[in-house]
C-alpha cells in the first residue's frame, strides 16, 4: 500500500521526475501529506538531493547544486520539515559542509520534525554525537543574535 520511498528516492537523484510521478500516483494521500508545499517533482528532487549530498557528506556535489539551485539550502524535506544543515549535523557533523550551509545561507535556528518531535540543528548535531559541533553552532547563533537588527549591534 505504501509507495516504494527508495524507488522514490533513487528516482529523485537521477532527476527521473516521470518515475517519481508514478510512484506519488500510486498513493495519493501519502504524497500530498509528505508534500504539504505542493512542490512539482523538479523541486522536490532537488531537495532531496540537497537533503542526501548534506547527509552523506558530499560536500562538492553539494557545492554544484547548490550553485544551480541556492533556494534548497533552506527547502524542507517531507511533512517534517528535515533540511541539509539538520541532516549534515545529525549524521556526521563535518564543520566544513556545515560552514558552506551557513555561508550558503542555511538557518542555524531552525527547529525541524512534526510538533510532538521537534529538535533543532544544535540537538540535532547532539543526537548525532557530535557535541563540538553542537557548541561551535551554539556561539554561530549567539553571534548572530548579537548583530541582529534592533538587538543594540555591539553587544
Amino acid at each position: 500500500r505504501w509507495p516504494d520511498l527508495t524507488q522514490f528516492r533513487h528516482a529523485c537523484l537521477e532527476d527521473a521526475y516521470e518515475v517519481m510521478a508514478e510512484i506519488a500516483e500510486k498513493n495519493r494521500r501519502w504524497y500530498r501529506r509528505e508534500n504539504p508545499d505542493g512542490w512539482t517533482m523538479q523541486q522536490l528532487a532537488k531537495v532531496y538531493q540537497a537533503q542526501y549530498f548534506s547527509g552523506s557528506n558530499k560536500l562538492d556535489k553539494l557545492k554544484s547544486l547548490v550553485a544551480k539551485e541556492p533556494w534548497v539550502v533552506n527547502a524542507p524535506w517531507t511533512a517534517q520539515k528535515w533540511l541539509p544543515i539538520t541532516q549534515a549535523a545529525g549524521a556526521h557533523g563535518n564543520r566544513e559542509l556545515i560552514e558552506f550551509l551557513l555561508e550558503a545561507g542555511a538557518d542555524p535556528t531552525a527547529i525541524v520534525g512534526d510538533l510532538s518531535d521537534s529538535a533543532t540543528v544544535v540537538e540535532m548535531a547532539r543526537f548525532g554525537k557530535n557535541e563540538d559541533l553542537a557548541v561551535w553552532l551554539e556561539s554561530q547563533i549567539a553571534e548572530l543574535r548579537k548583530i541582529e537588527p534592533g538587538s543594540g549591534g555591539n553587544g
